[in-house]
C-alpha cells in the first residue's frame, strides 16, 4: 500500500506537470498568434504594432516557435519574408486562431446579453430603393439597439476587404470563404406605357417584341436575348431599340415616357401597372426566376446582430406583400 506521503507526492507531481503543460500551451498559442500576425502583416515591425509588443519580442516568439517545432517556418531577408513549406503547413492550422479567439469572446459577450451594434449591409441599388426603407424600419422596432449602415450599389462589394458584414446579391455565386443563404426569388416583367401599346399593339407572342423598340439593360450578359416560358416550352426573342442603360430605374422612367418595352424587376413597376401608368406585356409568359441570396463572411459564430438581421429579413421577404412585389403572387 502507498503511504499518505507517497499519495500526496504523486498528486503534487501530477498537478505540477499539468501546470507546466498549461504554461507551455499558453506559450505556444502566443507564439502561433505572433507567427500568424507576421505573415498577415508582411513584416515583424507591422505585426509588433498590431500585437502591441516590440519588434524584438515578435521576432523572439517566432524563433522560439521554430525551435520548439524543430523546423524553420520563415525565410527572412532584409527585403521580404517568405513561408517555408513547413510554415505553410503550420499556418494552415493556426492562421485563423486570432479570429476564433475573437469569435469566442463575441459569443460569450452575447450570452444573455442584448443584440446591439452596427451591421454594414450592401444591397443592389434598385432592390434597396424599393424595399429597404420599410424593411429596416420594421427591423428597428424588433431590435432598437442595432444600427444598420446601408450601401446601395450595382457593383458587388468585397465584403471582407471593405468591412461589410452582409450583402444581398442577385443570381451570383459567393466567393470562396463566404457563405450564401437563399433570401427570395425575383421575376422580371416586360412593361410599356398605354401610348406605346396603342402605337405598336399588344404582342401576342414573345417573337412580336422583335418589332417593338425595346429598352435593354446592358449590365447583364446577353441583355438583348429575352427568354420566356409557358407550359414548359421555352420561347426566345432577340430584341433591339435605341436606348440601352445599366440602371433599372432609368429603364422604368423611359417606359413611362413612351420610349418602348422595358424588362425590369416586377417590384419596380407593380405599382405603375396597378395604377394604369404601365401595361404588363405577355403576362401569360414567365421570364426566368432570379434567386437572391444573403452573402456574408464565414465567422465562427456569426455575430448576434448579423444573425438577427438575416433572420428578420428572411421572414419579412416571405410575407405576402413582399412576395407580390417580387412577382411571385397575385
Amino acid at each position: 500500500m502507498q503511504s499518505d506521503d507517497n499519495r500526496l507526492y504523486i498528486v503534487l507531481t501530477v498537478k505540477h506537470m499539468e501546470t507546466i503543460a498549461l504554461d507551455h500551451l499558453e506559450q505556444q498559442l502566443q507564439w502561433a498568434v505572433t507567427f500568424a500576425a507576421v505573415v498577415a502583416q508582411g513584416s515583424f515591425t507591422r505585426a509588433a504594432e498590431a500585437l502591441g509588443c516590440t519588434k524584438a519580442a515578435a521576432s523572439k516568439r517566432v524563433s522560439q516557435l521554430e525551435a520548439a517545432l524543430g523546423t524553420q517556418l520563415l525565410y527572412r531577408t532584409t527585403r521580404r519574408l517568405a513561408l517555408t513549406e513547413a510554415g505553410r503547413v503550420y499556418l494552415a492550422h493556426c492562421g485563423d486562431w486570432p479570429e476564433r479567439v475573437a469569435a469566442a469572446q463575441r459569443a460569450v459577450a452575447e450570452v444573455g446579453g442584448k443584440v446591439a451594434g452596427t451591421v454594414r449591409l450592401s444591397v443592389p441599388t434598385s432592390f434597396g430603393g424599393v424595399f429597404m426603407a420599410r424593411a429596416l424600419l420594421a427591423f428597428r422596432e424588433c431590435h432598437p439597439e442595432v444600427a444598420v449602415e446601408l450601401d446601395l450599389s450595382a457593383i458587388p462589394r468585397d465584403l471582407e476587404a471593405e468591412g461589410y458584414d452582409l450583402a444581398i446579391r442577385l443570381n451570383l455565386a459567393p466567393p470562396e470563404r463566404q457563405v450564401s443563404r437563399p433570401l427570395a426569388v425575383v421575376r422580371d416583367w416586360v412593361v410599356a406605357s398605354p401610348a406605346a401599346v396603342a402605337r405598336h399593339g399588344l404582342p401576342p407572342q414573345p417573337s412580336a417584341l422583335a418589332d417593338w423598340p425595346c429598352l435593354v439593360n446592358h449590365h447583364f450578359r446577353e441583355p438583348a436575348h429575352w427568354a420566356f416560358e409557358r407550359d414548359g416550352a421555352l420561347l426566345t426573342v432577340t430584341v433591339d431599340g435605341p436606348w440601352r442603360a445599366n440602371d433599372f430605374s432609368l429603364l422604368r422612367n423611359l417606359a413611362l415616357a413612351d420610349a418602348g418595352a422595358a424588362r425590369v424587376p416586377s417590384y419596380l413597376v407593380a405599382a405603375d401597372v396597378a395604377a394604369g401608368a404601365l401595361v404588363r406585356l405577355l403576362p401569360e409568359f414567365e421570364l426566368p426566376a432570379l434567386p437572391m441570396y444573403f452573402v456574408y463572411p464565414r465567422r465562427l459564430p456569426q455575430p448576434a446582430k448579423v444573425r438577427a438581421l438575416i433572420d428578420f429579413l428572411a421572414d419579412w421577404f416571405a410575407q405576402p406583400a413582399q412576395q407580390a412585389l417580387l412577382g411571385l403572387r397575385g
